[in-house]
């Protein structure tokens, strides 16, 4: 990930630290719901927080790389392909894929319905067939809005900022609002916060960098142990965004300085997509597996656990190698290119 000043290396390893929260987050849900093996008891919790980082890096990133273009000519278009591009085919394989292996093994999940298997496919509001996907629809209406914002920033962003403001107003019940809505959602909001975390990097020199990383953490320790122990009634998604936000402020800031990072962690940011579709498969997947061989018996479940983070990550990786990387590769150059052709003609021809 490269802007015109520098590569920002440490938001590069963020994507694939946001990613392996969500999947630790995964795993221990299956581990609970399968075998009422519960570490720390996270399969109990709504969440563990890798979501919500998650959530905060994405709006971080787009805002950073993009935030440029808003009113640009030709750059709408150009986002939203980009976009489109990056999610939909990788997703639309492991959906598939899913889909077939539910009529071949009508056991493990049975037949799914046109009306999931369509909104699934379209990335709507829904229980979507790849259960880890479903902070996908959220991404997508994110995107949605800062195309629009691209588009024309003027009409747009005092209708976005409308819409902020009636979100929070709703989440901190100052305004009465009793149904559950998609679109008046704290997910999405989060998001917009990652922007916000963004503009602000772009704008402000924030000294203490490190202790912004480390008071980060630690409120992601207290809210965990808040939740192992259940010590105060506290709305964990609140909390776990504002730690993100300083985190990524703190690790924003130190990336203003070209920085040396470990190339593993590197290519993981680089997976990071792969990871976030194919996890969850492939973790069923490995559970399976273990269970018909008698391994989890052998070894335990937190070994076994352990094991199938660490196959469904290498699995997830060559993915990202052989499949991801080369399929976007393809598809930038076959629809990107040629949609600039299509636009330098018209100039050609009036020159």
């Amino acid at each position: 990930m490269e802007s015109d000043r520098r590569k920002l290396s440490y938001v590069q390893i963020s994507r694939a630290i946001a990613i392996l929260f969500v999947l630790l987050g995964h795993v221990n849900i299956l581990f609970y719901t399968d075998f009422k093996y519960n570490w720390f008891h996270m399969g109990e919790w709504e969440r563990t927080g890798g979501v919500d980082f998650f959530f905060i890096v994405t709006g971080f990133m787009i805002y950073y790389l993009y935030h440029r273009q808003a009113g640009v000519p030709g750059k709408t278009s150009e986002f939203l392909l980009k976009r489109v591009i990056r999610i939909y085919p990788l997703y639309w394989m492991f959906t598939l894929l899913a889909i077939a292996a539910s009529l071949i093994f009508p056991s493990i999940d049975g037949a799914y319905s046109w009306e999931l298997i369509i909104k699934s496919m379209l990335i709507l509001p829904t229980n979507p067939i790849l259960a880890s996907t479903w902070s996908l629809s959220h991404v997508m209406f994110f995107y949605i809005l800062f195309t629009a914002f691209i588009f024309k920033p003027k009409i747009f962003k005092p209708i976005i900022l409308f819409w902020i403001v009636v979100t929070i107003l709703i989440e901190l019940r100052i305004i009465p609002y009793s149904e559950h809505s998609f679109f008046i959602s704290f997910s999405s909001l989060e998001i917009i916060f990652g922007c916000l975390v963004a503009h602000l990097t772009l704008n402000y020199t924030f000294k203490y960098s490190t202790w912004m990383i480390l008071i980060g953490m630690l409120g992601y320790l207290a809210v965990w142990i808040n939740n192992i122990y259940s010590l105060i009634d506290i709305q964990g998604p609140v909390f776990f965004c504002l730690f993100s936000m300083i985190m990524m402020l703190g690790i924003s800031e130190k990336d203003k300085k070209e920085r040396k990072v470990p190339k593993v962690l590197s290519f993981l940011g680089d997976a990071s997509y792969s990871i976030y579709i194919a996890h969850g498969p492939f973790l069923q997947m490995f559970i399976l597996i273990f269970m018909k061989l008698g391994i989890i018996n052998l070894i335990g479940y937190f070994f076994t656990m352990v094991t199938v983070i660490i196959l469904a990550v290498i699995s997830s990786c060559l993915v990202y190698i052989f499949i991801e990387k080369p399929m976007s590769k393809y598809l930038r150059r076959a629809v990107l290119t040629k949609r600039r052709r299509l636009i330098e003609i018209p100039v050609v021809i009036a020159k």
